[in-house]
């Protein structure tokens, strides 16, 4: 006949809990030793003698001195009968009331072959009783001893020691590390005025003194507040008790701030602030702890208290809800944070005019952005997304206004075009400041490496800040070149080739050897192929000082001859061999030469044609009716001065001259 009943399976119910071997779970099992004994002096002196317990723990070590154990030992009511029996239950509802599973004592299990335990009770005639045993997998009571106490005191002891290497190597390190991952995970103990005396004991340390957690945590407290909320989805009330400690009270060795989750007097599940907060060490010294509190968090946390049996959003809405009130804790921080993240609006709006309106308005604009977003970089990266997404929303809101002809259309397309104003203003001064700083690398540039023996940079590093080498107008956008520092116009021409060679500008009769410098071609928008009026100019830079030009080599004769082959080809193509455009006889030329006019510069210059200087400069011009090209000269200085004196006006208008 068959028998009825459960068939328990010891081994599988042990292996079916969920204990990962990580640096958090591995102390999981002293947590919950710990929490057996707080349980048991509330069961010996009721919950308003808590201040009569006392539970000390002792950390083993292995012969390497690394941590490999502990016992708790506590003057609790000990393992009488009733204990005895609940002991050996799986999910016993002994301790339902208080929050306790019935499970957690398995997680002993988990981490080690075996539990011893010494215990002192009193027995049914009211005399104290001592017994031993050993909490196995295979029998929770395992070698069971039990005798008259020689000694009279109650108590409980709990010694796991060795745990096993997989959770033994992920111990914390230092015993200040287990003091402070139990002040963390018992928080709620720590808010009560009566409450049992914990105490650390090193044994790897003989002359360590013991460390007391009730003292650490209440003399170092720098100021602690409670905070309520509720929610509307959820009946039962929550509270957040806040803390600020010093940093080393931190959960773990990496002292950051956390808010924990609570259920039944205890920490399940951890919530990492710093990037909330926007700060690691508050102070440089403080670290922030929250607890939440809450009968709902109760009765939903799962049998071994690692976990609560609620949806992501739920959590979310409770985690974020209490991250609020912890803002409102650390006001005096927070506003320190908005100070700094407002002072660097302000500078980047200097550095960065296009910022201009967001640093006028930088304490608003700080108050707007995550109290993680603090360096430089971060807060440019916030403000620029910002300004994008307010363009889009804005535009979509006067759309939308507009095709359903609201009545506040006008309105709406006021502050648009206030808006798209304040936007270009923006970034007109931030091209302004652009040009500024092109103007002192530019300047930069033409100083010299050495200044006894006066050898400049080469003309490529000045090519290169005027628009990069080997490059054309299909590879670079509008601020990827700095064509304007010779002539504002050129800033606009619409495609152009850097130190291409000549034969891969036309279709025949070019010289490989030949590379002009920069040859641009103006393709407007009413530009036609076959219009051969349109103007191509040539611009050829030569090293800075260089004074050794003679009749056979020299720029006059170089840029005649990109001219001439250019003329010869009869059309100018692409980088990739397709038509550009024609060129005829009559196409007319500009050729800008950058070069310090040396005596033989001077001196080519009398030779081939007849130069002028113009007026208030010390530019040269000709026209070379020979080969229908407008020829002009400027030495570097003279390229600096002349983009310096066109932009003048703008600088001082920024207050960047």
């Amino acid at each position: 006949m068959l028998e009825g009943g459960w068939l328990s399976d010891n081994a599988g119910r042990i292996e079916n809990i969920s204990l990962a071997p990580n640096v958090k779970n591995a102390i999981y099992p002293m947590f919950e030793a710990v929490m057996n004994s707080i349980h048991a002096i509330e069961e010996r002196f009721g919950p308003d003698g808590l201040a009569e317990g006392r539970i000390n723990i002792a950390l083993h070590g292995d012969q390497q001195g690394e941590y490999s154990g502990f016992t708790v030992a506590d003057n609790g009511v000990g393992f009488n009968s009733d204990n005895l029996t609940s002991l050996r239950k799986f999910d016993s509802r002994k301790k339902a009331k208080l929050g306790g599973k019935g499970v957690g004592r398995l997680l002993w299990l988990k981490v080690s072959d075996e539990a011893v335990i010494r215990s002192s009770f009193l027995g049914p005639d009211d005399n104290v009783r001592a017994c031993s045993f050993r909490f196995t997998v295979s029998d929770p009571v395992a070698d069971y001893e039990e005798a008259a106490s020689t000694r009279g005191e109650i108590g409980t002891s709990v010694t796991i020691n060795p745990f096993r290497s997989v959770f033994a190597s992920r111990l914390p390190k230092k015993a200040d590390t287990f003091a402070n991952r139990l002040i963390a995970h018992f928080v709620s103990y720590f808010t009560n005025i009566s409450h049992p005396e914990i105490t650390i004991v090193d044994e790897t340390d003989p002359e360590a003194d013991a460390i007391d957690l009730f003292d650490i945590f209440s003399e170092k407290v720098e100021r602690d507040s409670d905070f309520t909320f509720s929610l509307d989805s959820i009946s039962e009330a929550f509270t957040v008790h806040c803390f600020l400690l010093p940093k080393s009270i931190s959960d773990d060795e990496r002292s950051v701030n956390a808010l924990y989750l609570g259920a039944n007097g205890r920490a399940v599940t951890r919530h990492e602030l710093d990037s909330v907060l926007g700060m690691k060490a508050i102070d440089s010294k403080y670290a922030f702890l929250g607890y939440v509190e809450s009968a709902f968090l109760d009765s939903n946390a799962n049998d071994t208290r690692t976990a609560f049996s609620l949806d992501d959003e739920q959590i979310a809405m409770i985690v974020d809800e209490a991250k609020q009130r912890a803002k409102e804790f650390l006001d005096p921080e927070i506003k320190e944070i908005r100070q700094k993240q407002a002072d660097r609006i302000v500078a980047i709006g200097r550095e960065h005019p296009r910022f201009f309106y967001a640093a006028r308005h930088a304490k608003d604009v700080a108050e707007s952005l995550h109290l993680s977003n603090q360096s430089e970089e971060e807060i440019f990266v916030e403000l620029s997304r910002t300004s994008l997404r307010d363009y889009k929303r804005r535009k979509r809101s006067y759309a939308e206004a507009y095709k359903n002809e609201l009545p506040n259309v006008e309105q709406q397309t006021e502050e648009f075009m206030q808006k798209l104003k304040e936007d270009a203003m923006s970034s007109l001064a931030e091209y302004v400041a652009r040009r500024k700083s092109i103007l002192e690398i530019f300047e930069a540039g033409l100083r010299y490496r050495d200044i006894e023996d006066e050898v400049s940079h080469y003309e490529k590093i000045v090519h290169g800040i005027i628009c990069p080498l080997n490059s054309t107008s299909q590879e670079l956008g509008y601020e990827d070149h700095n064509l304007w520092l010779i002539d504002d116009r050129l800033a606009f021409y619409t495609y152009f080739n850097s130190d291409r060679k000549m034969n891969s500008q036309v279709t025949a009769g070019a010289s490989a050897k030949d590379r002009p410098d920069l040859t641009l071609f103006d393709l407007g928008l009413g530009f036609n192929s076959d219009d051969h009026s349109q103007p191509i100019t040539i611009v050829e830079f030569k090293r800075p000082k260089r004074d050794d030009y003679t009749l056979s080599d020299n720029p006059i004769s170089q840029v005649r001859s990109y001219v001439q082959q250019l003329r010869d080809s009869g059309e100018a193509i692409k980088f990739d061999g397709s038509p550009l455009r024609n060129i005829s006889e009559d196409t007319p030329f500009t050729c800008y030469i950058v070069a310090d006019i040396t005596k033989s510069l001077r001196q080519v210059m009398r030779d081939l044609g007849q130069f002028s200087q113009r007026a208030g400069s010390a530019s040269y011009y000709w026209w070379d009716s020979n080969y229908k090209t407008f020829i002009e000269i400027a030495s570097f200085g003279e390229v600096l001065a002349s983009a310096k004196a066109r932009n003048q006006a703008f600088f001082k208008h920024l207050g960047i001259d």
